[in-house]
């Protein structure tokens, strides 16, 4: 548990805390609608590239026909502290919303890239072997709405 217990107030982050939190290799959460016009939730790996945002997926997965039917989608990537002892629990978070662009990724270029992301070292060289020959999609969500909110002192 965190020791510091004063409020820190609701704020946007700083283009250093944005560049900080886009380069984790946490998932963020990719929201698509649903043939039913449901909002659908995925766990998805991403890469931030030249002002988009790219993930890779299989391209029998449910959000990647949800997008070819529906390139309305959102993302929220969140990183979130322990309760500090004034009960509050500090976090960052970005959500973008936009137009997604779901393309084959038939040189397999954006699952190594996310991949050596999230798995690094030869570990990540070994998992990219493995799954290739796989048919994916590589999803390019450009956002047209780009928020961040944190409650993290700043620095």
């Amino acid at each position: 548990m965190a020791t510091d217990d004063t409020p820190t107030p609701l704020r946007t982050l700083s283009q250093q805390e944005i560049a900080h939190v886009l380069n984790l290799a946490i998932p963020a959460h990719l929201a698509t609608l649903d043939p039913a016009g449901f909002p659908r939730i995925t766990p998805i790996w991403f890469l931030w590239e030249d002002g988009i945002f790219y993930m890779s997926s299989g391209e029998e997965r449910r959000h990647v026909h949800d997008l070819a039917r529906d390139p309305r989608a959102g993302l929220c990537i969140s990183i979130e502290e322990g309760q500090t002892q004034g009960g509050s629990r500090p976090y960052r978070q970005i959500v973008v919303r936009g137009y997604a662009q779901v393309q084959p990724d038939a040189d397999e270029r954006w699952a190594r890239k996310l991949l050596l992301k999230y798995i690094t070292g030869q570990a990540g060289v070994l998992r990219a072997q493995q799954g290739a020959g796989k048919p994916l999609a590589v999803i390019a969500l450009r956002p047209e709405r780009f928020l961040t909110t944190g409650n993290f002192p700043a620095k």
